[in-house]
Order: structure tokens, then C-alpha cells, then sequence
């Protein structure tokens, strides 16, 4: 219950589309973009990349023990977040919070520690949810706990319970936990899917207790390695620089490697997540010092199945990295957030190729080749 410590988790991690079995000869390396196509978008339950689906309407159907107006409610909640422009995690957030306060009900009462609590997520009469009407109507109290959570720091990366609790203020962190399953099972059969979208694979993580699997940012391997997908670097932004040849950029401080572009650029405008297009081991993650400043913070990784191509994310957000040296990503886990650190002259990612023979532990320019023929083939640009 907002504003008041009363009542009762889940799993908010990392746990993406999983992605890419690219079998290939090394001599062919532009090849490597013939294989199957992937979904551009990479939507997933414990992480924020991607755009969230739609809700459906209900129906007549019943979804984990709830129907009727329960799951219109609950697609009201769905709306909410995807008006905000937030991921399926926090569509799943958001019912997952009202099944543990109303039981997905409009309810018109609250309890001994709330009296005056109302609504599906039972807000409080004290000023910070609105009015009476307000906090009785699913879709502005919905879009009111969807404001509340974007204000809680690293919403995306705390447990969903304790996330749900920071801005619920229940006495017990954990009382949302037992409602993650049937949350996820609702949002799943109340998505629309849009085509080429999988939105079975966006579930898989969720189990029967209700955690993710391979969440934790320490974790090896991250994600479900293997699909053969590829994903764009960074969902919905545009191609800003291309490979090759190129007049200096204003403010840039040129010289033969940036006239000579490496790589593509792509911008989306600040805050977006970075992903891993394939599945790839990482081989550098850090904030880049002396003669690597230039570079931001980047990181760098090796592709894990044939050719093994050497991939290259440059100028994200110091102190927004996910991942380190050594982790194992499968496609669609998000790196870090797009930036301007570095020899940059506005937000944006450098987003570079080398072939296999290159090296993979410090930046590199003399084994560069164009990433737009690569992403064109797999779908993904």
C-alpha cells in the first residue's frame, strides 16, 4: 500500500531473447550475414530492451485463476506501461503489484493499516496519487505506479519484489513474490504479437517459483545462448555514420581513424540500452584511460560461434555497464546505455565489426569491416 509499510517478490534481472548459432566458414566472412534472419526488436521479461506489445483485449478466457474484469484490468495496466514507452518487465511489474493488492479488483475499501487505500494498487488518500477518481480508474492509477517506479534508481536491475515494494511501501518486501508467475502468465496471454515478434521466447525465464534464470550480473552466462538470432545494437535509432570515408564531424577532433570511419553509428537519443546483436563472450568492459579515452567506455567481445567475429561498442554512459570481461551474453542482453563519452560529438553508438584474426583485447582498427552488410542479412537493419 502507498505512503504506508504493510503488506508483502520476483525477479528483475537480465534475462533476454535468446540468440545465435552462425555456422559459417571463416573465409567467407560476409556470409556470416546470410544466416536466419532475427527479430529486430528483443523484448524480455527480467530486462528493458525493446518495445513493449500491446494488450489485447480479455475476452472471455481465464488466465491463471483470474478473467473478466480482473484481466481487463489488467490490460489496462499493460496500456499504462506501454504508454510510457516501458518494457514488457514492467508490464509484468505492474500486475504483479495489483494481484498482490486487490487481486487485479477495483476495490473500493482498504485495511487496518491503510484505511483510506484505494483501487487496484490501493494508493493512499495522501496528496501523491491523485484523487479519489484518480485512484479508482485501472489505467491513471496504473500510469501513477508506472511514474512512481521510474523514479526508483535501478528499478530495472532489484529484485521485482523489492522493486514493487520501493514504491508500494508494503511491511514485508517480499509479499509480491508468490504473484510473479501468474503476473507473467497474464502479460503473455494478453500481449499482441507484432510481426516477427516471438513472445514465447520473451517468457521462457519465468518458472514455476517465480525467479529468473541467470540474472545476476556476476552470472557467467547470461541469457539462453544458442537461437542463431541476431538483434540490432540499438533498437529503433537511425544510422547517423556510415563506414568508410567521411568529412569530419563538427567538434570532433579528427584524425585518420575518425575521417576513416571504422564503423556505423547509431543514435535513438540518450538512455536507450545497448545490446549484444549476437552471442558473444566479453572480452574488454571498461572506462577507457590515457590513449584508450578516446573511446569512452566500451566494450569489446568475440563472437562465440564460427567466425568468430570481433564486435566493438564504444562512447556508452560511464557507469552503466552490465556486463565484464569474461561474461558470456547471448544475443538481445543489454551492455550499458548509449553515450557521448570519449572523442563523441553527441550521444550515440559506435558500433564496430573486425574479422576473426583480430585481436580481442584492446581496441582495434586495422581488421575493421562494414557492419551494415552483416546486420542487413540477418534482418536486423
Amino acid at each position: 500500500m502507498p505512503g504506508m509499510d504493510k503488506r508483502k517478490g520476483g525477479c528483475l534481472g537480465v534475462l533476454l531473447l535468446p540468440l545465435i548459432a552462425v555456422v559459417l566458414t571463416f573465409g567467407l566472412i560476409l556470409m556470416v550475414a546470410l544466416g536466419t534472419p532475427g527479430n529486430a526488436e528483443a523484448n524480455g521479461i527480467c530486462a528493458t530492451p525493446g518495445l513493449p506489445p500491446v494488450a489485447k483485449p480479455a475476452g472471455s478466457k481465464s488466465v491463471a485463476g483470474f478473467s473478466g474484469d480482473q484481466l481487463k484490468n489488467a490490460g489496462a495496466i499493460m496500456s499504462a506501461a506501454a504508454d510510457l514507452g516501458l518494457p514488457v518487465s514492467a508490464q509484468i511489474l505492474g500486475v504483479q503489484a495489483a494481484i498482490g493488492e486487490s487481486t487485479l479488483r477495483v476495490i473500493d475499501f482498504g485495511d487496518g493499516a491503510g484505511p483510506d487505500s484505494r483501487g487496484l494498487f490501493q494508493q493512499r488518500d495522501n496528496g501523491a496519487w491523485g484523487s479519489y477518481a484518480d485512484r479508482m480508474n485501472p489505467r491513471i492509477s496504473a500510469t501513477n505506479f508506472f511514474k512512481a517506479l521510474q523514479k526508483v534508481e535501478g528499478w530495472e536491475d532489484l529484485d521485482p519484489s523489492q522493486a514493487i515494494h520501493r514504491v508500494q511501501r508494503n511491511a514485508d518486501p517480499h509479499h509480491y513474490k508468490p504473484f510473479r508467475s501468474p503476473a507473467a502468465s497474464i502479460v503473455k496471454a494478453l500481449s499482441v504479437e507484432k510481426p516477427g515478434d516471438d513472445l514465447g521466447s520473451e517468457f521462457d525465464g519465468i518458472d514455476p517459483n517465480g525467479e529468473c534464470k541467470e540474472t545476476s550480473p556476476d552470472a557467467v552466462t547470461i541469457g539462453d545462448l544458442g537461437s542463431g538470432k541476431w538483434v540490432h545494437p540499438l533498437p529503433g535509432s537511425t544510422t547517423t555514420s556510415r563506414f568508410g570515408p567521411r568529412n569530419c564531424p563538427a567538434g570532433a577532433v579528427c584524425n585518420s581513424s575518425t575521417s576513416d570511419h571504422k564503423g556505423v553509428d547509431f543514435a535513438k537519443g540518450g538512455g536507450a540500452s545497448i545490446l549484444a546483436p549476437t552471442d558473444m563472450k566479453i572480452t574488454v568492459a571498461e572506462q577507457g584511460q590515457g590513449w584508450k579515452s578516446a573511446y569512452g567506455t566500451y566494450v569489446i567481445a568475440k563472437q562465440i560461434e564460427k567466425p568468430g567475429l570481433v564486435l566493438e561498442f564504444h562512447h556508452l554512459v560511464h557507469g552503466s555497464l552490465k556486463v565484464k570481461a569474461g561474461d558470456t551474453v547471448a544475443a538481445g542482453t543489454p551492455l550499458g546505455t548509449e553515450g557521448t563519452t570519449g572523442n563523441s560529438t553527441g550521444v550515440h553508438l559506435h558500433f564496430q565489426i573486425a574479422t576473426p584474426d583480430a585481436p580481442a583485447d584492446a581496441p582495434t582498427l586495422k581488421y575493421v569491416i562494414d557492419p551494415v552488410p552483416i546486420l542487413k542479412s540477418k534482418g536486423v537493419l
